[in-house]
């Protein structure tokens, strides 16, 4: 089988090569030519996959039997194919579910776990990659419907590992490794969005690469098998592996958007049932050995201070900012110690007499509820640190 993969020396790139070999097809790939990674002997082409004519050029009166398409503008691509192939599977996002909140087909109550039925963006004042690329799905799609090939689209969220394109875990590793003793949060780290490993998405594009007649005419949220952590969970897990532990400092949302940008922010969350049934999908690396390979990864290939991948991330490290703005919150946090506010004491809303017929008595009820506070003091008071209530993130070895 032959196989032309647009891509193929990124993040997930060499992985995808190296599972279609062994299946046994016969591939080329075709890219810019300006990153050459270590990879298996197989044809390069190079040109610029955003155009038509670099395309149409290099591949002059070639055929293949599938084509991948994870690099370029994925429409132009799909244009150019046209009378080439007789599969193709395009790489997409799922980050654009979430350009248009008031879109009434959300639903009554607005954003909430997308599927693939869920809104696109919209509008092209608040989203304009967004909508393009909704509009490059549906022209991609409408090559389907006419027959010229069969499709496939794979949704993929943000993808971390070794290798990123955007490193946005850098953020908090590298402030780990800087002993920062504080870290700012909105809410606390308790942001949850789906994200995939690298392996996993390969792996996902794979099975669809490997079942044709159910993965045709179908479009696929890719996504690490739920549950999600949260952004805190992760980051407590990166400092298990550093060995340096930090206390989260919650702060608001629009303040941690200044510090970390799009990183940070609402609940992403996408409903992954459907590659789970239809092609089988199952984590090839579970979430715990993603987060320590990742972490270990970016200990081995630190980036350069100021150097591109942390001007990719828009994140300056201003640590003399946040050290001030901690101090403000820490001044805060003393003050609202000290108002005279009595913690809820939640009682058990049904009857449990000690003798027949007894009324409800809220003490009886209240004895019933014998647990401990999971947030004994603010997370910002100078009384407690992340050290004391959370041992265990630090390694024992």
């Amino acid at each position: 089988m032959k196989v032309l993969l647009f891509g193929g020396t990124g993040q997930t790139g060499p992985l995808v090569l190296q599972g279609l070999l062994d299946r046994g097809a016969e591939v080329t790939i075709f890219h810019s030519g300006q990153h050459e990674p270590p990879l298996p002997p197989v044809e390069h082409i190079h040109g610029d996959a955003h155009f038509a004519d670099p395309i149409r050029n290099a591949l002059g009166n070639r055929n293949f039997d599938v084509v991948i398409a994870m690099y370029g503008r994925t429409k132009v691509i799909a244009d150019e194919m046209v009378g080439r192939t007789e599969r193709f599977i395009s790489v997409s996002g799922t980050q654009y579910y979430y350009a248009s909140p008031l879109d009434p087909g959300w639903g009554p109550f607005g954003i909430v776990t997308a599927n693939e039925e869920s809104p696109f963006s919209g509008d092209v004042a608040v989203d304009k990659l967004g909508v393009r690329v909704r509009e490059a799905e549906q022209a991609i799609m409408a090559h389907h419907l006419a027959g010229h090939f069969r499709v496939t689209i794979m949704r993929y969220p943000s993808v971390y590992g070794p290798n990123a394109i955007l490193p946005s875990d850098w953020s908090f590793i590298r402030r780990l490794l800087d002993k920062r003793p504080y870290m700012l949060l909105p809410d606390g780290g308790l942001m949850l969005r789906t994200r995939v490993y690298r392996d996993n998405a390969a792996h996902a594009l794979l099975l669809a690469f490997d079942k044709p007649e159910i993965a045709s005419g179908q479009i696929y949220n890719v996504g690490d098998e739920p549950p999600e952590v949260s952004l805190g969970q992760r980051i407590m897990r990166m400092a298990r592996t550093i060995g340096h532990a930090c206390e989260f400092v919650d702060v608001p949302g629009w303040l941690g958007e200044r510090l970390y940008g799009k990183k940070v922010g609402f609940h992403h969350i996408v409903d992954t049932a459907k590659i789970r049934g239809e092609l089988g999908y199952r984590d090839v690396v579970p979430l715990p050995d993603a987060i320590d390979v990742t972490t270990d990864w970016w200990l081995d290939n630190r980036p350069e201070p100021g150097g591109e991948a942390e001007r990719k991330l828009g994140d300056r490290f201003d640590y003399a900012v946040e050290d001030e703005i901690i101090r403000l919150f820490h001044d805060n946090g003393r003050g609202i110690d000290a108002l005279p506010l009595q913690p809820a004491q939640t009682a058990h809303p049904f009857r449990h007499p000690r003798t027949e017929g007894e009324a409800w008595s809220e003490d009886t009820a209240r004895g019933l509820l014998n647990y401990r506070s999971v947030y004994p003091i603010p997370i910002w008071s100078p009384r407690g640190s992340l050290r004391e209530t959370h041992p265990s993130l630090l390694r024992s070895d």
